[in-house]
C-alpha cells in the first residue's frame, strides 16, 4: 500500500481548525469556571497551557516518526502497558467526535432546522467525513487548504462585526477577584486540549515529521490568540452574566448583530458555517485516527474496511450517548472533564515521557 503523506501546514490546519470551532463556539473560559470578564485572562492562560500540551504530544511523536502513538505506546511501555495505554486514546478518538457533533447537531436543531431529527443531521456529517478518510489522509489535507480561508475569514468577520458594539466596561474591573476566577475559567479549556491527540496519529505521515512540535506549537498560539479576541468581544458585547449564563455565548453575540437593517441582518450565519467546516474536519481527522488506530492495534493492514463501520459506531454515540444538551454539557464542568482528561490523556503521556526518557539513560 502506498504511504500517504501531507504538509505539515495541512496539518497545522486540521489542529487549528477543528480546535477554534470547538473553544469559539463553546467559550469555554466564559461558560465553566467563573471568570466572568476576566475570560480574556483565563483564555491567555490557555493559550500558554495548551502551547506546552501540543508541544509535548508532538515531541514525543517525532522520536519515532515512523510510528503513531498506538505503535510506539508498546515499543517504550511494552505490550501489555502500551496496549492499555492505547485503549484509552482510541476512546478519546470516539468521544472526542461524538461529543462535537452532538453539539453542531444541538445549534442547527435550535437555531434552523427545529423538525429535523437529530440523526439525521448527525448522519449527513458523518457520512461525508467517511468519505473522505476512505480516501485517504492525503484527501483531508486538500480539503484543510481548501477550507482554510474560509474558515479563517468567516471567524474573523464575526469578530471584527460585533467590535462596533463592544463596551470596555463590561471587561471591568480587571483581575478585581484575583487569579483564583482566572484558573477555574481555563481548566475546561485546557482540558480539552485533548484535541491535539490527533496530532500523536499524524507524525508517521508528515512530510517533514521533525517540525511536528513547532507546527503543533505555531497552531496553538494561533487558536489562543482567537479564543483571547473572541472573550473580548463576547463579554464586551453581552457582558460577563448574559455570556456566562448562555451555552454558545458566541453563536449568541453574532445573532444579536444588524449591520445593516433589512439588508445584512443574520450574521450569524457566518460563524455557523465556520463551525460546520470545523467540524467537517473534527469529524474526519477523528474518524481517520480511530479506525487507523483500530488497525494497527489489531494488527491489520489496513485502516479503509473500519472506516463505514466505525462512522456508525461515531453517528449512533453522538445521537444516543447524550439524553440532551444540557447532559452533554455536564461532562465539560471543571471538576468532571479535567479529572477524565487527566486520566487518559495527560498522565499517560506522562507516564510514556518518563519511560521514553528512562529508556535513553
Amino acid at each position: 500500500m502506498r504511504t500517504e503523506k501531507i504538509a505539515n501546514r495541512q496539518m497545522g490546519f486540521m489542529i487549528f481548525m477543528l480546535r477554534t470551532t470547538f473553544v469559539v463556539a463553546t467559550l469555554p473560559v466564559l461558560t465553566t469556571g467563573n471568570a466572568a470578564q476576566d475570560a480574556w485572562a483565563s483564555a491567555l492562560l490557555t493559550l500558554l497551557a495548551t502551547a506546552i500540551i501540543a508541544a509535548g504530544i508532538a515531541a514525543l511523536g517525532a522520536r519515532f516518526p515512523e510510528m503513531t502513538v498506538i505503535e510506539y505506546s508498546r515499543t517504550i511501555l511494552g505490550k501489555y502497558l502500551g496496549s492499555l495505554i492505547s485503549l484509552g486514546f482510541l476512546w478519546l478518538f470516539l468521544h472526542i467526535t461524538a461529543t462535537d457533533s452532538r453539539l453542531y447537531a444541538e445549534v442547527l436543531v435550535t437555531a434552523y432546522l427545529p423538525n429535523t431529527p437529530l440523526l439525521f443531521i448527525v448522519c449527513s456529517m458523518v457520512v461525508l467525513a467517511a468519505f473522505i478518510v476512505h480516501q485517504g489522509i492525503e484527501s483531508l489535507g486538500r480539503l484543510a487548504d481548501a477550507l482554510i480561508f474560509l474558515f479563517t475569514a468567516f471567524v474573523l468577520a464575526s469578530i471584527l462585526m460585533a467590535v462596533r458594539r463592544l463596551d470596555v466596561a463590561n471587561l471591568e474591573p480587571v483581575l478585581a477577584r484575583g487569579v483564583g476566577p482566572v484558573l477555574s475559567g481555563s481548566i475546561t479549556a485546557i482540558a480539552v486540549s485533548a484535541q491535539f491527540i490527533g496530532i500523536s496519529m499524524l507524525v508517521p505521515v508528515l512530510t517533514a515529521p521533525q517540525r511536528a512540535a513547532s507546527t503543533a506549537v505555531l497552531a496553538a498560539l494561533l487558536i489562543g490568540l482567537v479564543l483571547i479576541m473572541a472573550a473580548v468581544t463576547v463579554v464586551g458585547t453581552l457582558g460577563p452574566e448574559l455570556g456566562s449564563r448562555t451555552i454558545f455565548p458566541f453563536f449568541l453575540m453574532t445573532r444579536s448583530l444588524e449591520l445593516a437593517p433589512r439588508f445584512l441582518e443574520r450574521v450569524d450565519v457566518f460563524g455557523t458555517m465556520a463551525w460546520g467546516f470545523g467540524l467537517l474536519m473534527d469529524v474526519g481527522l477523528f474518524l481517520y485516527c480511530g479506525s487507523r488506530g483500530m488497525s494497527q492495534f489489531f494488527g491489520l493492514r489496513d485502516y479503509r474496511p473500519l472506516v463505514a463501520p466505525m462512522a456508525v459506531v461515531w453517528a449512533l454515540l453522538a445521537v444516543y450517548g447524550f439524553k440532551d444538551i444540557f447532559e452533554v454539557l455536564a461532562l465539560f464542568r471543571p471538576e468532571v472533564i479535567f479529572p477524565y482528561i487527566t486520566a487518559i490523556l495527560f498522565l499517560p503521556f506522562l507516564i510514556l515521557w518518563a519511560a521514553y526518557l528512562i529508556r535513553r539513560l
